[in-house]
């Protein structure tokens, strides 16, 4: 009885306050791992699209537009049994003015979103929560890389 009430406190807190790094491994090669103070390569930066809440991006055909950021990473300076993910929201409109809105999410391996005959997949929201810090939608900024579908 002790060991599953233990148990059950421990499932519950889910983060305790010791100070780590957490670095995650997706396992794909394309992407970088999600963590903070990540750096893309030199490919990732020429096909990666920045974006803020203030900013309306144009890339080739598309429009694209920040709505809502949620992240639930872990917090740098916390030691988590979850790492967390990343959920953004964006307004995607095309050529012809035709709007579609889609989220992209990103856990251990980011998950493709699809619109007007381009990929979506999300590769960073900067900066990475610490422990004790809000972090406000305007101060961050999504990384992202659209692929042309053939």
């Amino acid at each position: 009885m002790f060991k599953i009430v233990y148990f059950s406190i421990f499932i519950l807190l889910g983060c305790s306050l010791e100070s780590s790094n957490l670095v995650e491994n997706t396992g794909i090669k394309d992407s970088p791992p999600l963590q903070h103070n990540a750096s893309l390569n030199n490919e990732e930066q020429r096909s990666a699209i920045k974006l803020d809440i203030s900013k309306v991006v144009k890339h080739r055909d598309l429009t694209l537009r920040l709505l809502d950021i949620e992240d639930s990473r872990c917090a740098t300076g916390v030691t988590c049994i979850w790492a967390g993910q990343i959920l953004v929201s964006l307004e995607i409109s095309n050529k012809d003015d035709k709007k579609k809105t889609i989220k992209l999410i990103r856990k251990r391996e980011p998950e493709i979103a699809y619109a007007f005959g381009f990929s979506l997949l999300l590769l960073d929201v900067t900066p990475h929560p610490k422990k004790g810090k809000e972090i406000q939608l305007r101060d961050q900024t999504v990384t992202l890389k659209l692929v042309n579908q053939p």
